[in-house]
């Protein structure tokens, strides 16, 4: 898969995310996907296991704004510098349990802030076979 391809597809990601499609966003990703996210909190894998991520993202009303993508010369990986923002509710309570971030005051009402680095790596079918996301605790905020 060329460097513009696996640029294409990581923005794509992104674009099926921000349209809330999730069945078009699982058809980017491999049957046997492998994820982490954060990195550092534990590999999962599967295709059931990504959509159960990404559908409490997507409930949240996850909206992300991804900057230029970077290709890999390896022929696999791309990988681009996203901010992004969603409703505290679903996923922020297993944050603050976490010790992430404080809980606002009006959980029902607040919005979490975050920044991070989303590396993808293709298969040779062209699908999506790895995706990490790189962020810390600095990285996440209440915004409200």
């Amino acid at each position: 898969m060329d460097e513009q391809r696996r640029k294409a597809l990581v923005l794509e990601h992104h674009r099926r995310v921000n349209a809330g499609d999730l069945d078009g966003l699982l058809a980017l990703y491999a049957e046997g996907v492998t994820f982490e996210d954060p990195v550092g909190s534990g590999r999962q894998s599967g295709r059931a296991a990504l959509r159960a991520h990404f559908a409490r993202s997507i409930e949240g009303n996850l909206r992300e704004t991804p900057g230029e993508p970077v290709a890999g010369q390896d022929a696999r990986h791309a990988l681009v510098a996203v901010s992004a923002v969603m409703d505290y509710l679903p996923k922020g309570p297993d944050f603050a349990e976490r010790g992430w971030l404080t809980a606002p005051p009006e959980p029902a009402g607040g919005r979490l802030a975050f920044a991070y680095v989303l590396m993808i790596r293709t298969a040779g079918d062209g699908l999506i076979d790895d995706l990490r996301a790189f962020w810390g605790r600095s990285d996440l905020e209440c915004a409200g």
